[in-house]
């Protein structure tokens, strides 16, 4: 009757503002490493909006939760101020993925409670009666 450690809700909520903060501070920083041009500055203002991301994730809004499930992957699918860089690109787009791939479960622990009540494999267990696995007692056998 405990939940899995896997996929506890709160760990991967945390873990999810984690990788948001070390991508909008990356994107940030990366204003110090590259020439600086138009589309860098809309790359770290949306490295800004990720620092934010992250922050509320830490939180316990469900807001941010739906925000961070949509919001990257659509900054990956569209290509929106995409970096010079090709392999920071694709990291970009990893972490952009991992975000909301960490805060789907999170999400549906938020909207269905009952979900992490019971361990999957003992789901059935809670309905048996009380007596099952001891020897019935008939009374022929008395």
């Amino acid at each position: 009757m405990t939940k899995h450690p896997d996929t506890d809700p709160q760990k991967l909520r945390n873990l999810a503002a984690i990788v948001a903060i070390l991508s909008g501070a990356s994107q940030c920083m990366s204003l110090w490493l590259l020439p600086t041009t138009s589309t860098l500055l809309l790359t770290a203002l949306t490295g800004a909006l990720y620092l934010l991301l992250g922050l509320g994730l830490f939180g316990i809004s469900r807001f941010s939760l739906f925000l961070a499930i949509t919001l990257p992957p659509l900054r990956g699918w569209f290509g929106l101020y995409p970096l010079e860089i090709p392999a920071w690109e694709l990291l970009r787009i990893a972490s952009d993925l991992t975000i909301a791939l960490l805060c789907i479960p999170a999400l549906w622990a938020s909207l269905h409670p009952e979900h992490q009540k019971v361990e999957p494999g003992l789901k059935g267990v809670s309905d048996l009666p009380v007596t099952a696995g001891l020897p019935e007692h008939r009374a022929d056998n008395a």
